[in-house]
């Protein structure tokens, strides 16, 4: 199967293409910004979705039996900042790539992955959230993503494109860039236990309640979902576990190798701001059988390990490096290489 995936150097992108080519499929990405290192057997092409021509004439080059579009500008924050740059990307983008699907490749599959931050503050009642929650998005990020998914709803019952959109809740894993909670908090830990600066860490809003799962079960949905989602049907890609920032930190905090004290910056929340969220996949799991199967511990705790990992390569040479590469001992299917399944898998991630 000749596949594409739009953002296919990004931090979701990268699981995602390493799970595609697993399955034997001819794999083509997309990027905007070319990777320091690329290690995947799967042909780039450089591409800014908000090009329509550069986005017809790589699919017609390609012509895809699938399509994951992941390209996208996925900060809520820098969307505070740059409205038109976040819709011109997340809204007009998708809409290039469906027309140029509609007129190269009808009868390609298509997952459109949206946001499940389009929900917006939703009220205690109507949690955990289902896919039929009105949209109410509460930054401009979410509303280019709500822009995005309404429109491949209607590309599906106006063209009869086979679309399926996805609405994934909060991710996070190995090789997520700054800029996140996760991956943020790890970071300063990582920092910390090599002496660099005091042992402090302030937590902004750790009484917020998030929905995270791992980008490796996240890139899993997104493969059945083409191969078993119904076109036009929107899909929430969740947990269903909601966390608050609090038990992340503390978590992160019990692994460091150096008493650390947390200091909670409890501030007003933002407009933009949303206190509770964490979504329903009930319809998902129907649908495709979809589960969590990655046995590892937390993922932000995989996020530390790469944390100590790149701050120690910074402390070396004294300037930050591209992330290492990774050998993976969880594979895609659902036992552990490592323990098999038979026990919590406590090996650590190896360092190529």
């Amino acid at each position: 199967m000749r596949v594409l995936v739009t953002g296919a150097t990004g931090f979701v992108g990268q699981h995602l293409v390493r799970l595609l080519l697993s399955r034997r499929n001819s794999v083509y990405g997309t990027y905007l910004s070319p990777p320091t290192e690329w290690a995947f057997g799967a042909a780039l092409f450089r591409c800014d979705v908000r090009d329509p021509d550069r986005v017809r004439a790589i699919t017609r080059e390609i012509r895809p039996g699938q399509i994951y579009h992941l390209a996208a500008q996925s900060s809520p924050s820098r969307s505070l900042e740059d409205f038109r740059s976040a819709f011109d990307t997340n809204f007009w983008g998708t809409y290039n790539l469906l027309e140029a699907a509609r007129q190269v490749v009808p009868r390609a599959r298509i997952l459109v992955v949206g946001s499940g931050q389009c929900y917006g503050n939703v009220g205690a009642c109507r949690l955990p959230v289902t896919e039929d929650q009105v949209f109410a998005p509460p930054n401009p990020y979410a509303l280019s993503k709500a822009a995005a998914d309404m429109l491949a709803g209607r590309y599906h019952f106006r063209f009869g494109l086979y679309v399926v959109r996805a609405r994934p809740f909060n991710h996070t894993g190995p090789g997520q860039q700054q800029g996140f909670v996760c991956s943020d908090y790890a970071r300063q830990i990582a920092a910390i236990e090599l002496g660099r600066g005091r042992a402090f860490l302030p937590v902004r809003d750790p009484q917020v309640r998030r929905d995270f799962s791992d980008v490796r079960d996240v890139v899993r949905a997104y493969e059945l979902l083409l191969e078993k989602g119904k076109p036009g049907e929107a899909y929430n890609v969740a947990s269903g576990q909601p966390i608050s920032v609090r038990q992340i930190v503390l978590s992160l905090v019990s692994l460091s190798s150096r008493p650390i004290q947390i200091s909670a910056l409890r501030q007003r929340l933002r407009s933009a701001d949303v206190s509770t969220l964490y979504g329903c996949s009930r319809k998902l799991r129907r649908a495709t059988g979809w589960n969590l199967h990655t046995i590892c511990a937390r993922p932000w705790r995989t996020c530390l390990i790469i944390g100590r990992r790149l701050s120690s390569m910074k402390k070396r040479c004294g300037r930050p490096q591209s992330p290492p590469k990774l050998l993976w001992h969880v594979s895609y299917s659902r036992k552990c290489k490592v323990c098999r399944g038979k026990t919590p898998c406590q090996s650590k991630w190896a360092i190529l």
